[in-house]
């Protein structure tokens, strides 16, 4: 190896470590802004882990997506056996892997809410327009948001959601408290004067 040789690959060394150092610079200043953007959020009553959570599944590919939604539906059935569910229903990828396929349909609606499917498996426009209204209605007869109807799995279930939010005026970002996390009381090691008891 000649004097020159050496020459060469000292900047060609020199010419990859500046590269990563800027690209570890820029990739530091991109993490600081994105913190900013998690501090700015709790400022205005959004919960940080919970933003986390919704970014890293918006990021996911279709794979890792399918991977997780089956690990939480047998996470789901565990529980369920278990008697851990604190209530809650099963959800939908739950429901079709117990039952071997889709979710068994919900025999307690009535016909009227029966879903209105084409041909190709697609709600129709008229059927999403009508939960629409219903959720209006539901509004007008100052029922809470809570009482929709509609199934978590029926596309019919967002459009009642918005027309009770577009009916009550609410824009639908207003933080509903039980979307903010509870914070622990403080608890004194005494008395209320944090004196210790006589």
């Amino acid at each position: 190896m000649d004097s020159n040789s050496g020459g060469q690959a000292a900047e060609l060394l020199r010419s990859f470590r500046d590269r990563i150092v800027r690209l570890e610079e820029e990739k530091k200043a991109i993490s600081d802004d994105i913190k900013e953007v998690y501090k700015e959020a709790a400022g205005t009553g959004f919960d940080r882990k919970a933003l986390r959570a919704i970014v890293k599944e918006s990021m996911e590919s279709d794979a890792d997506r399918e991977a997780r939604l089956e690990v939480e539906a047998v996470t789901d059935l565990y529980l369920a056996a278990l008697g851990m569910l604190g209530g809650t229903p099963l959800g939908a990828a739950a429901r079709k892997r117990m039952s071997g396929g889709e979710p068994e349909a919900t025999h307690d609606r009535p016909d009227n809410m029966a879903p209105d499917i084409d041909e190709d498996g697609a709600m129709s426009p008229d059927a999403v327009e009508d939960a629409r209204e219903r959720g209006r209605q539901g509004a007008r007869d100052r029922r809470k948001i809570t009482d929709n109807p509609y199934t978590a799995d029926d596309p019919r279930r967002a459009a009642w959601d918005e027309g009770w939010c577009q009916e009550s005026g609410s824009d639908g970002m207003d933080i509903p408290d039980a979307w903010k996390r509870r914070k622990p009381k403080k608890r004194r090691p005494f008395g209320d004067n944090g004196e210790a008891p006589e």
